[in-house]
């Protein structure tokens, strides 16, 4: 296991913006914490941060050739981020969004001879219909229930995750960012008491987007990604991440 926050701490400037993710995973009766922390960079005037994320990337083994794609998008980025999860038997993610692009790229590797390139597309409510027909067939009872939820009129648009013309996952965004509450309320009944337990624990945190597998997938999940504004304080390891995250959510109240 690598420290996966000293690594990101490399990045971490307190006179821009910049947003820490992080994520969980369940299905009717599985809850998973997921230990892949991911920090977004908003561009300073000198485009300082994109460069230090070159050098963070060479550190962690990454291929010449990717190194060569983020350095060549520092200067049309809207942001950058990397993922580093704590396995090292799990996938390093590179995100860039580049100016003029209604998409995202993403690049995924555990190594540095290989990557792979994703792309994340967003659409507006009228193709939520349309793209919830890839959410894997497991998961349909999930999106049924929470359309039922008050807050799901504030669905703001979807993204789609697809990689090599198949789509993997769906995601549902919520920018007004609703306390998970309101989701967990409509879930309670098809949820197992365990899972339902676990997730509790992250009521009254917001939430922006919710993962759905799609066909692709042969054990399907719902993924609930939280994020937070970094500023002075910068987490030391997961636990601390969380707890920072239910901090700033008091704080913004």
């Amino acid at each position: 296991m690598k420290n996966t926050y000293k690594l990101l701490r490399t990045l971490h400037r307190k006179d821009i913006k910049q947003l820490m993710e992080w994520s969980v995973q369940f299905s009717r009766d599985e809850f998973i914490s997921r230990y892949k922390p991911t920090i977004y960079l908003y561009p300073d005037r000198q485009k300082e941060t994109f460069r230090e994320l070159s050098n963070l990337l060479r550190f962690v083994g990454t291929s010449e050739n990717l190194v060569k794609i983020q350095e060549e998008s520092i200067l049309k980025s809207m942001y950058q981020g990397i993922r580093i999860p704590e396995s090292d038997d799990d996938y390093k993610c590179l995100y860039i969004h580049e100016e003029g692009y209604s998409y995202i790229h993403s690049y995924r590797w555990k190594d540095k001879e290989n990557f792979d390139r994703c792309y994340y597309r967003f659409g507006l409510n009228d193709t939520t219909k349309q793209n919830m027909n890839f959410i894997h067939p497991e998961l349909t009872e999930f999106c049924d229930v929470l359309k039922n939820g008050k807050a799901y009129n504030r669905l703001f648009g979807n993204w789609i995750q697809e990689n090599q013309g198949n789509i993997r996952e769906i995601y549902l965004s919520f920018p007004s960012k609703p306390k998970l509450k309101w989701m967990l309320d409509s879930l309670q009944s098809i949820l197992k008491d365990e899972v339902y337990k676990q997730l509790l624990q992250f009521k009254d945190l917001p939430i922006k987007n919710i993962g759905f597998d799609s066909v692709m997938e042969k054990n399907p999940k719902v993924t609930l990604y939280f994020s937070i504004l970094l500023s002075d304080y910068f987490p030391t390891n997961h636990t601390q991440l969380v707890q920072l995250t239910h901090d700033y959510n008091l704080n913004m109240r």
